[in-house]
């Protein structure tokens, strides 16, 4: 029988997210971001040199345009980020961070970086080079 690996893979992301969470908290972090914004900071940040839009994030993610339309509300309430107008298109709005979504991040990406370090103990460099063409496969399977 087939492992099913979608339930493997959702409750790995679910961990990761609960983790992410929990650091946050542990570190006195006021109303840390859902994982997805955390993402989407990240995303933002790594991009920080290109206009990033609504659109970017849908395709980036695979979420739909509701989804991505009500996180990103939610972030602006919280000043994490700023959408402003597109001089060319109005119905477009670039994605910016605020300076206090940027202090945020950095106590994430710490936090990121543990996690990552956490999940990588007792991996081999091999088990991970595995690991990674057989995740590389089954991304380009779909």
């Amino acid at each position: 029988m087939k492992p099913n690996i979608i339930n493997e893979i959702k409750s790995l992301e679910v961990k990761i997210g609960k983790k992410l969470f929990q650091e946050a908290k542990d570190q006195e972090i006021k109303r840390p971001p859902s994982p997805l914004q955390a993402k989407i900071l990240k995303y933002i940040l790594d991009h920080k040199e290109e206009v990033v839009c609504g659109k970017d994030l849908e395709n980036y993610f695979h979420i739909s345009k509701a989804t991505i339309s009500e996180v990103l509300m939610a972030m602006e309430k919280r000043a994490i980020i700023k959408r402003i107008s597109m001089p060319d298109d109005a119905r477009s709005k670039r994605i910016v961070l605020t300076d206090t979504s940027l202090e945020r991040f950095q106590e994430l990406e710490k936090n990121f970086q543990t996690i990552n370090d956490e999940l990588l103990h007792n991996v081999s460099e091999e088990e991970l080079a595995v690991f990674l063409t057989v995740l590389q496969k089954m991304k380009n399977n779909i």
